[in-house]
Formats: C-alpha cells, structure tokens, sequence
C-alpha cells in the first residue's frame, strides 16, 4: 500500500520558502517609517517653536537590509544642544539622519517630511499647570455619568521655554474613548505627548476616576426664585415666588442633593429686555443633573421703585 511521507512534503515546502525569501528579499524596496524626534538641551535653555514629535522618513534598500529597520535599528532623530545664549537656527533632517543612523550600504533615505526645523532657544522656566481629562464617555441607556471626572493630582509642574509657558496653563491627558458604560471608570491615564520633546512633566501618569450610576428622576418642590443685579431704588416682585422642578440625574446623586443647593434665578436685564411680561427662571444644578420640567414654566414679574 502507497505509504504517504510527510517528511519530504515538509522539507519540500520549507525549501520554497526559503527559495522565495531569498529571491524576493534580494530585490530593492522603499518603504516608511516615523522617526520619533528628541531635542535635548542644557538649561537654564530651552526648545521653542514648532518641534514636530515625528518625522516621516522613506527608506531605500534590499529587502535583508529593511528588515534591520524593524529589529536591531535605534530609529530616533535625538539632537543635542549646548546652549550659550538665545538664539534660532535650523536643523536639516536628512542630512542629520544620514550621518547619525549608522546607515549599511544598499539601505538609504530618500526623503524624511519635514525637511527642515526651525529650533528657537528661549530661557528654561517652570511653572505648576491643570491637568484635564481629555474623555469621551457613552453610558448604556439608563446609566449616566455623575460629577465630573477626577483627576490626582489635578496639577503639575512643567518646565520649557518661557514663551511657550505663558500661554499654557491646562495640559490633557491622552484621548480616550468609554463606549457602553454602565459602572464607575478607575484608570490610569497619561499626559498627551503632544509637547513631550520640548517639555519637562515632573509627572506622566495620573489616576481617573468617574462616577457612573443609573439615572432616576427627582422632584424638588419650595424653591425660591432669586433676581439678580437688581439696582438699589428698584425691587422686582415675581409671581409666583416658589416653584417645583424635576431633576433627571444620577440615583444615588439625587437622593443626596441638599435642595438648598438648587439655585434658580432670573437676570435684571433680562426682565428690561422682556416684552412679554413673563420669563424663564435660570437654574444651578449640580454637575450630571439636568432639568427636565418646571412648574409654573414662566414667571411674571413687576417693577417697583423703592421709596
């Protein structure tokens, strides 16, 4: 009986692809790869201007030698500078990437993008900045979110080139997206690396936190109706006075709200502006809560001159 041997199929299909490496592998390719890019320089220096954090560099070469890209290749545009004085120059990529990569022969850059930064030395400068959470959050039908996102520590400090610190005083994490949430988020986020090769963070890494529950309505009845920026010789008389509203909210935030808390208000100005002879109350609710109903939805109002 014909016996079938799987050991010269194997070794047969092992020596094709060994043959097709080889052929294919000795012939020339281009291909792309993002370079990250590293500024370093003495202080009391520091970078300005707009440092891009990667370049995008096309290589050229055999195939064997590509692959070194992908292995044993520290790819990564790192420039030092020793600073004296402010100044402002500019840096030829390609020509700094061809006599620092430690490039073989066979392998070479065609193009690197941009071609050419414009580096400015400002004086180094430190300062403590917010740092916000950078969030996208979608709760499952009937969960939403309650409070605002915590951030610890919900500040740093940073150093760079005074130019650039005087504009900056919030820095936000890295993006992220929550899709589908039905319980409270505890993770840890980082620092967006969008000013990472010019700046200093004396931290990277910080702990989120938000605050998820399922959603409930609230009625909330005796709230007096406050009218701001009212003059001195005037007084507003509202009608009525006290009203009911209804907070959708979380269920536990609900339960626990202070209904002294709840501000509810009708701008002055608004009332001269008003041809109608009734308006809206505005109202200050905690952060999560919204309002969905009033009762009365208008309120009438009259002018009097004090005596």
């Amino acid at each position: 009986m014909f016996k079938f041997r799987y050991h010269i199929v194997f070794t047969s299909l092992f020596l094709s692809i060994i043959l097709w490496l080889s052929l294919n592998f000795n012939q020339v390719y281009e291909i792309e790869k993002t370079v990250p890019v590293k500024i370093n320089i003495n202080k009391p220096f520091a970078v300005s201007g707009n440092i891009p954090l990667k370049l995008d560099v096309k290589f050229r070469g055999i195939g064997w030698n590509l692959i070194r890209l992908f292995t044993s290749m520290n790819l990564e545009f790192n420039y030092s500078i020793n600073a004296r004085k402010k100044d402002q120059f500019i840096i030829l990529t390609k020509e700094f990437l061809n006599n620092n990569l430690g490039l073989m022969q066979n392998l070479q850059i065609t193009s690197v993008s941009p071609e050419t930064l414009f580096v400015k030395i400002e004086a180094y400068e430190e300062k403590y900045v917010k740092v916000e959470p950078n969030l996208i959050i979608n709760a499952m039908d009937g969960y939403q979110v309650v409070g605002k996102p915590i951030i610890e520590p919900d500040s740093i400090k940073i150093g760079g080139a005074i130019d650039i610190l005087k504009v900056l005083d919030t820095l936000h994490t890295s993006p992220l997206i929550f899709d589908n949430v039905n319980a409270g988020i505890t993770k840890n986020v980082k620092i967006s690396d969008s000013l990472s090769n010019i700046l200093w963070f004396s931290q990277n890494n910080f702990d989120l936190k938000v605050n998820i529950e399922p959603t409930a309505d609230k009625e909330y009845s005796g709230l007096e109706i406050k009218v701001k920026q009212v003059p001195d010789d005037k007084e507003v008389l509202l009608i009525p006075q006290i009203i009911t509203i209804q907070l959708k909210g979380g269920v536990n935030q609900l339960a626990g709200i202070d209904p002294g808390k709840i501000e509810a208000w009708i701008e002055y100005r608004s009332i001269l502006a008003d041809s109608t002879g009734s308006l809206k109350p505005n109202f200050s609710v905690p952060p999560g809560c919204s309002v969905i109903s009033v009762k009365p939805e208008t309120i009438q109002y009259v002018i009097k001159k004090k005596f």
